[in-house]
């Protein structure tokens, strides 16, 4: 499309130079521009865009836009914008011909259980027979491939050429996590989603938002932004947010919560296999076999069964998804050992993260419980005592090792978290090194035990200063289980 038809649909908008000049895409990276790419030059958090100029413009850059005004000497077609990064999203959308219009848009947002809330829901869709993409912190699916994601919610620049080759791998649907930055810097704009659903807030992320109301207001943009003239909200009823949430009711909310809402969970029976529980739907009711462990986990299915409820999905096809469930790498997933007791690798990296989990398996096992976790660096440092806290109370054992801690001291970050566990009345083990506290974890277990290493989940890589080294906790204790072993 040409440069003028693609800023017709940027409203404020201003274009200088050639209106004939054709675009086919919107990059964001210099790195990344190729001829007839339109260069997004956007502020960020160190740097301007506007920096990379030069770069973009020897790459071939055809037209530019940003919030600066041009430069003196730029030739190519300037789009100057008071609203950048909306403006930015809007032209991504069409540049890519608008591929979200011819699929059913699902979101997912919340501080725990989106990935695996956007899995179950894509599941069901697949049940029914809708091809369906899923994006999130696992990476972005599609039919085809699976492309490994930076970000929970991909930039727009990123998301639209996915979705358009979603549509051509015949998908009709796409699941996705929002993440409050990514509602709060507006990459979804223009994107209006059939269902949006809320899982749970709980403190994270206040580095960047600075207090609970806004990051609340940051995650509710999804329902005053995002949320098409006929979307639905699907709602819990049993969680603080969601129910102030639904105590201001629009037309179509579901409710969804264990014991009460529009869809609920009755005889629940939980094990370390998994959980069955009779679901509730306004329609009636059906026995599930969800092969997940924990509370949180039938939390995210109950989130799942409302969403597809709402999408007018049948009960069967919920079924049948929750059946086909597995655990997502990270998301309080066993790691197969030859071990006389289960280990469990999880992501949880909140206060009220690890007490779900936590919580979760000593309702279903009186085995030990042996936790390694830590705190990363350079984020929200006051939730590192509320994460020991959480161990503290619920673990037998507290190994308090290091988590990506980035810029800042190794050592530091521990003893903050350590001090938690402590005011909970217990002791914990400081091993810094995550390797060797993962070795003495499985040290001390025995036949009773059962471990649990949280905080990295599915990631690979340990980041420390400037270093990204390659580490994996579910790696490690496969080396470490089978040289136990040998």
């Amino acid at each position: 499309m040409t440069i003028d038809d693609l800023v017709r649909r940027l409203d404020g908008a201003r274009l200088e130079g050639d209106p004939s000049v054709s675009v086919d895409t919107v990059v964001l990276d210099s790195r990344e521009v190729r001829p007839g790419a339109l260069f997004a030059a956007l502020p960020g958090q160190r740097h301007h865009g506007v920096e990379f100029l030069s770069e973009a413009l020897e790459r071939g850059a055809a037209a530019v836009l940003s919030d600066r005004p041009r430069p003196e000497g730029v030739a190519v077609p300037w789009v100057e914008s008071a609203s950048p990064r909306r403006h930015t999203a809007l032209a991504a959308w069409a540049a890519a011909g608008n591929p979200e219009r011819a699929l059913r848009l699902i979101a997912v947002t919340g501080t725990n259980g989106k990935s695996t809330t956007v899995d179950l829901i894509s599941r069901i869709f697949e049940a029914v027979g809708v091809v369906t993409g899923s994006f999130g912190t696992l990476g972005y699916r599609l039919p085809s491939t699976t492309v490994e994601g930076e970000r929970t919610t991909p930039e727009a620049t990123q998301l639209a050429p996915l979705l358009a080759r979603l549509v051509t791998e015949g998908g009709r649907a796409a699941v996705m996590e929002a993440s409050s930055h990514a509602l709060d810097q507006d990459r979804l704009a223009g994107l209006e989603f059939e269902v949006g659903v809320w899982t749970n807030l709980t403190r994270d992320h206040l580095d960047f938002h600075g207090d609970m109301e806004r990051y609340f207001e940051a995650k509710r943009r999804l329902f005053t932004q995002h949320l098409a003239a006929s979307g639905r909200r699907v709602l819990p009823v049993d969680e603080p947010f969601g129910a102030r949430l639904a105590a201001d009711p629009r037309p179509g909310d579901v409710t969804w919560g264990v014991e009460n809402g529009d869809l609920h969970a009755r005889e629940v029976a939980a094990s370390l296999d998994g959980t069955r529980f009779t679901l509730v739907r306004p329609d009636g009711a059906r026995p599930v076999s969800l092969p997940l462990v924990g509370l949180h986990n039938l939390r995210n299915a109950l989130a799942a069964a409302a969403t597809a409820w709402a999408a007018g999905v049948t009960v069967e096809a919920t079924v049948a998804g929750f059946a086909a469930a597995r655990p997502l790498p990270g998301r309080l997933e066993p790691v197969a050992v030859d071990l006389p007791y289960p280990v469990f690798v999880d992501f949880a990296h909140t206060p009220e993260g690890l007490r779900a989990v936590l919580a979760s398996l000593r309702a279903v096992s009186d085995r030990r419980l042996i936790v390694v976790f830590g705190a990363g660096g350079d984020k929200d440092r006051g939730k590192r005592g509320a994460m020991g806290r959480a161990v503290g109370e619920l673990a037998d054992v507290a190994l308090v090792t290091s988590d990506n801690p980035r810029s800042e001291d190794p050592m530091a970050i521990a003893t903050t978290v350590a001090a938690g566990v402590r005011e909970a009345g217990s002791e914990p083990e400081i091993l810094v090194d995550r390797r060797a506290a993962i070795a003495r974890a499985l040290e001390f277990a025995g036949h009773d035990a059962l471990v649990v290493i949280a905080g990295k989940g599915h990631e690979t890589v340990q980041i420390i200063g400037e270093n990204r080294i390659p580490f994996s906790d579910s790696a490690v204790v496969r080396e470490l289980a089978q040289g136990r072993a040998d």
